[in-house]
């Protein structure tokens, strides 16, 4: 089932210029200017320590007079065939050349048929506090807050909502030493990315038509910061989250802006258990059976091939996509335009060496893909 782009929603994406509920920057440092080359990227034993999160990573940033926008995520599989995803914004916009405080929280709730039942409250930005020192972040009676290794979320909008908690699975994770990327320094332009928790132990209730729903399954939470529009800084990007066995990959394929270079933006994160074992922008991507989404305009593969060449990850990773699950348009886009999201349901093979021990499985997985 395509679930078409929801009007409720529409401010949401704005508050970013185009931002999807799952927004995932690179793993990669991207150039001090367009003409710069990417920096590469590895992971020595000697310094895995550096990529832990500090509990001030996950906290309100402070930004310079302008634009700006900070948003903390949420997602959730359940045992029971739910799941569920959020993200709670705070973002500084100009409308009509004033700088306006923008506060909302976006919320889904996807059901086993894979119906969704969504709210996007807007708050008062004094109604609104976030703090410095850590992820505790209240937006009208709603709270997200947390430290390594549990965070608890709790919403309630009419009869839709959530009261849950994520324990860790693994480490968090944060290139060091602040987890910002820079995509060009004159003008300065930035995005900063901490993944508190790669993968968490979910459990809860969820509320839907104001029925508590107990819940048992795995998640994921990250955090976003920058001042610059996701348009200004990159072309498109495929974001994704494997879990298998033991390991947990976050992979990112995508392109810079025009105007940061159209440098490629690309990486690979790996946890065996609870530990970071990998990080490389050694990733590649070949995109097979390119199919047109009618109401984006977006070509997208029906099977995409990774192949990572880091020192401590070689062989490839295969999406093969079974069902497109969701199409939405981005703000003031015309259908066809060839500017959208896609979510899609796929097979996933994995045939990998992670420090010499072979892994070849297969997976499911929810992806994404988004063209600016």
């Amino acid at each position: 089932m395509i679930r078409k782009f929801v009007p409720g929603l529409m401010l949401c994406f704005i508050i970013i210029s185009v931002l999807f509920v799952a927004c995932a920057p690179s793993a990669t440092v991207a150039p001090a200017a367009p003409e710069a080359p990417a920096s590469t990227l590895t992971l020595t034993s000697a310094d895995p320590a550096a990529y832990q999160l500090n509990a001030i990573d996950d906290g309100r940033h402070e930004f310079p007079d302008g634009e700006n926008y900070e948003w903390w995520y949420m997602d959730a599989s359940f045992e029971n065939g739910y799941s569920f995803v959020t993200a709670w914004h705070f973002m500084n916009a100009k409308v009509s050349g004033i700088l306006v405080p923008v506060r909302v929280i976006q919320f889904s709730i996807y059901n086993p048929q894979g119906n969704k039942i969504a709210a996007a409250p807007v708050f008062m930005a004094y109604n609104c506090n976030a703090s410095n020192k850590s992820c505790d972040v209240t937006m009208g009676n709603n709270h997200f807050k947390g430290n390594y290794p549990r965070y608890d979320v709790e919403f309630l909008e009419g009869n839709i909502g959530c009261q849950l908690t994520f324990e860790n699975l693994t480490q968090g994770f944060r290139s060091p030493p602040r987890g910002i990327t820079y995509f060009s320094r004159e003008p300065e332009r930035y995005m900063g990315w901490a993944v508190a928790q790669p993968k968490a132990k979910v459990t809860g209730i969820l509320i839907v038509d104001g029925k508590e729903i107990p819940v048992t399954g795995v998640g994921y939470h990250d955090h976003n910061w920058g001042n610059t529009m996701l348009n200004d800084i990159y072309s498109f990007w495929h974001w994704g989250r494997i879990m298998s066995g033991d390991y947990t990959f976050i992979y990112t394929v995508g392109e810079s802006s025009k105007i940061t270079g159209n440098k490629p933006v690309t990486g690979l994160i790996t946890f065996k258990g609870h530990d970071l074992v990998d990080l490389s922008d050694k990733l590649n991507a070949d995109y097979i059976d390119l199919t047109l989404d009618k109401m984006t305009g977006i070509n997208y593969p029906k099977t995409m091939v990774m192949r990572v060449e880091s020192p401590n990850v070689k062989g490839t990773v295969t999406n093969r996509v079974k069902e497109l699950v969701e199409s939405e348009l981005l703000p003031g886009m015309k259908e066809g335009a060839g500017n959208g999201y896609l979510r899609f349901l796929s097979d996933c093979d994995i045939k990998l060496d992670v420090k010499d021990e072979k892994i070849e499985t297969n997976a499911s997985l929810i992806h994404e893909l988004i063209h600016f």
